[in-house]
């Protein structure tokens, strides 16, 4: 019956990992494939834990994400629309947040990590010969799609944000992981290779908020590695000498990076719609501060609150804090920010007390690519989308992941 059992187990644990992996290649490539892949990888690691009779993965982030999820729980009760909400809670919420402790329990060892990375690098190579191709054809090889702006690429993504938010995402681990050692110094110029189409794509992308998150990102890893802000220092030169040979679009944005609402310059039409937004975002705060007017309910309640000669649909708030404030209040914002204030605390008092192994790399990049996503989160809708969204916690779980298996390797053998 124990031998049976065992063999169940370890069925389960392969096709969760192959889930995993699954959801590492398509995760820019199809939507469908990584709902069916994270949803297996659910289900099996449920009933791993059954049948191991064990409870979800201990992490200094349990207790804040229990929090999280019992206000959004709440939210339903209080919603000025109950049926979104309870959409939204079990469709999503629910769904993301299991993801992360599937992540952070089967990603338990440096071989498993890398594994899944260099997936994900394959893919995002991909992803970024796909974008150099659309550049110069206005469409994507992979999905053929038609570009719809012909001045920015977005390769398989529907827009050239979400595409800057995939690359803002992987970039830091190419960046980390270019430092720890290797059998094979080819691997080190396929890196280099790598950020540069990467990197390239990014600024193709011409997604201020992306370009903010990426900075923050770099600058974070600087701190701790630092060839890396030498590195940033003469990227920025190179940039700036650069310049004047960028398409029209490019130049512009770069050289009012920081006039995000000008009204006077054509590549600000995004933030002054934003404007709308926020406006719109504010005013459902302030209707019910505390506690929001319910889970996912922006778009729903969007037209009471957007000024009235505002011609189009229903959309986001374009700014996921705000957005936040407005569906689940001051306290689902604490209570959420309370994560992100967990994991940098745990993260970087690990990395300072312990060897810079690779499995500190992937923590130190983890790190760098959510504070890169929370850069740009306040200027984009990334947190909601169903992709993205899902992203945010991919990171945490790669972060938290990596935190368990520092611990484990500093542990004295009895």
């Amino acid at each position: 019956m124990a031998l049976e059992r065992t063999k169940i187990i370890n069925i389960l644990d392969k096709i969760i990992l192959f889930s995993l992996y699954i959801f590492a290649f398509f995760f820019p490539i199809s939507k469908a494939l990584i709902e069916i892949a994270s949803t297996l990888a659910i289900i099996c690691y449920i009933a791993k834990k059954i049948i191991q009779r064990e409870g979800i993965a201990k992490t200094p982030l349990n207790l804040a994400i229990v929090a999280y999820l019992a206000i959004c729980f709440f939210s339903i009760f209080i919603s000025s629309n109950p049926k979104i909400s309870t959409r939204v809670f079990f469709g999503k919420v629910v769904q993301d947040i299991l993801f992360f402790f599937v992540l952070v329990d089967m990603l338990s060892s440096e071989r498993r990590l890398r594994n899944f990375l260099y997936i994900l690098f394959l893919s995002s190579m991909l992803l970024g010969v796909d974008g150099i191709y659309q550049h110069f054809t206005h469409k994507d090889f992979i999905r053929h799609r038609p570009i719809i702006t012909k001045s920015r690429i977005y390769a398989t993504f529907p827009t050239a944000n979400d595409f800057g938010c995939y690359l803002i995402a992987v970039i830091p681990f190419l960046v980390t992981i270019f430092f720890t050692k290797f059998r094979l110094k080819a691997v080190k110029f396929i890196l280099i290779g790598l950020f540069t189409l990467l990197f390239t794509c990014l600024i193709m992308t011409v997604s201020r908020g992306a370009w903010f998150g990426f900075m923050a990102s770099a600058l974070f890893i600087g701190v701790w590695i630092y060839p890396v802000g030498i590195f940033l220092l003469l990227l920025g030169l190179f940039i700036t000498v650069t310049q004047p040979f960028y398409p029209t679009l490019i130049k512009e944005r770069l050289n009012n990076l920081f006039l995000v609402f000008n009204t006077t310059l054509s590549s600000n039409v995004g933030s002054i719609e934003r404007q709308i937004f926020w406006q719109a975002g504010w005013k459902m705060f302030m209707s019910r501060p505390w506690i929001g007017l319910g889970l996912g309910t922006f778009m729903f309640n969007f037209k009471r609150f957007v000024v009235e000669n505002y011609q189009r649909g229903p959309a986001y708030a374009h700014n996921c804090y705000l957005q936040m404030l407005s569906e689940l209040g001051i306290i689902g914002l604490v209570l959420f920010l309370s994560i992100l204030i967990l994991f940098f605390y745990d993260g970087i008092k690990i990395m300072l007390n312990r060897k810079k192994t690779f499995s500190w790399h992937i923590l130190l990049a983890s790190l760098a690519a959510v504070l890169g996503y929370s850069v740009q989160m306040a200027v984009d809708t990334i947190f909601y989308n169903l992709d993205l969204g899902l992203l945010f916690w991919l990171l945490l779980g790669l972060g938290t992941a990596a935190m368990n298996n520092i611990k484990l390797e500093t542990v004295t053998p009895k």
